[in-house]
């Protein structure tokens, strides 16, 4: 009778000793994730600082340039202001406004971004056609993926955005505007497009901040009196 209990002892031994070491297994097979907020710099990205500067000139004309800073000293421009005696001209501005508030669900944000072009007050028609198209980026606790949303009538678009982490808001404004016109007596369309990026922080890894980006929007100072914005 002993020898069999100590045979059922050993037998139980072995079983216990066998389920641990294919916990262990599984544990290493299973590392716990880590949470990370992807929109933010690593070591390989390259992140941009935004600062707006103001060049004046003698005949009361102002510029505000929004741009964007690299590391490697990269300088590109995207929001741009122009005023004369103090008053914004608008046909020769391309900035947006942006609002961003908190919702009833945790991590999820509700924004509204409005585009001002020259072509904001466009009279939209089958002859003059104005899309606009923001892309921007969620992120939930494990990804980031981007979603799209446009509007067709209005230079305001409503969106909603998720971040688990933060407010952090990355993306880009593309506008399209289609008129139709005749040139010697043949139908043609005049068409404009423009980029704009958005972040509501001042420094960003910003998704759309690719090198065809910048090679596009470089930006040189020229001889210009200069005053960073606060």
């Amino acid at each position: 009778m002993n020898l069999n209990l100590s045979k059922i002892n050993i037998f139980f031994v072995i079983i216990v000793s066998f389920l641990n070491l294919s916990c262990e297994k599984i544990k290493e097979k299973n590392p716990k994730r880590i949470q990370k907020d992807r929109l933010i710099a690593s070591e390989k990205d390259t992140l941009f600082k935004r600062e707006w500067i103001i060049i004046d000139y003698e005949d009361n004309r102002t510029e505000e340039i929004e741009i964007y800073i690299s590391e490697n000293n990269d300088t590109i421009s995207n929001q741009y202001k122009s005023f004369v005696n103090d008053n914004i001209d608008t046909l020769n501005s391309h900035f947006y406004d942006l609002k961003i508030t908190k919702t009833n669900n945790p991590h999820v944000y509700n924004g509204q971004i409005t585009l001002h072009t020259k072509y904001k007050n466009l009279k939209l028609n089958k002859q003059n056609r104005r899309k606009i198209e923001f892309a921007y980026c969620n992120q939930n606790k494990d990804s980031v993926f981007l979603r799209y949303v446009e509007s067709k009538k209005s230079n305001i678009i409503n969106f909603q955005f998720e971040n688990h982490f933060s407010n952090r808001l990355q993306g880009q404004l593309y506008q399209i505007v289609e008129r139709d016109t005749m040139v010697n007596n043949e139908e043609m369309i005049n068409l404009n497009q423009s980029y704009i990026m958005v972040d509501n922080q001042i420094e960003t890894v910003n998704f759309f901040l690719d090198s065809e980006h910048i090679k596009e929007h470089k930006f040189k100072l020229g001889r210009f009196q200069l005053t960073e914005k606060k």
